[in-house]
Order: structure tokens, then sequence, then C-alpha cells
């Protein structure tokens, strides 16, 4: 990967799907910060900016929002 990413995902504790997310983008060598719901933010901060969303994780790259766990996938095939 020659192009460096950073990424921010939002979590919530014992989220599968963010687990999976986050290992994910480690085995893509894609650097994070990590927000906790409930910790760092507060969900009503994440629905302000993307009002149709409804579950976590929810990531940017680059500060372009993908979307979920399936939608990082996909967005992992185009680069």
């Amino acid at each position: 990967m020659s192009t460096t990413y950073f990424a921010q995902i939002v979590t919530k504790p014992d989220c599968p799907y963010c687990v999976k997310a986050k290992e994910f983008m480690v085995g893509m060598e894609i650097q994070y910060t990590e927000l906790v719901v409930g910790k760092d933010c507060l969900w009503e901060d994440v629905t302000a900016q993307l009002p149709t969303v409804s579950t976590v994780p929810q990531i940017w790259i680059n500060g372009e929002h993908v979307g979920g766990y399936d939608e990082l996938v996909k967005w992992a095939e185009t680069v």
C-alpha cells in the first residue's frame, strides 16, 4: 500500500464487528484512532453528523466517511 491512510473508528464495548474492523485495519497497516461511545463520545454526536446510521462501527478514512465493517472491506477492494 503506497498511500498512507489514517482512520477514525467509533465503537462500542463488546461489539464483534468493531473488533473485526480494527483487526482488518491493522492487517492493512491503516493507523487509526478509536472513539468509544459512552467514554470518548456520545452516540448523539455521531448521529448528529450521520442521521441515518444506527450501528457501530462507523469508520472515517482520511476524513471521508466509509461506513461500517462491510463498507470498509468494500473500500479496501478499491485501493
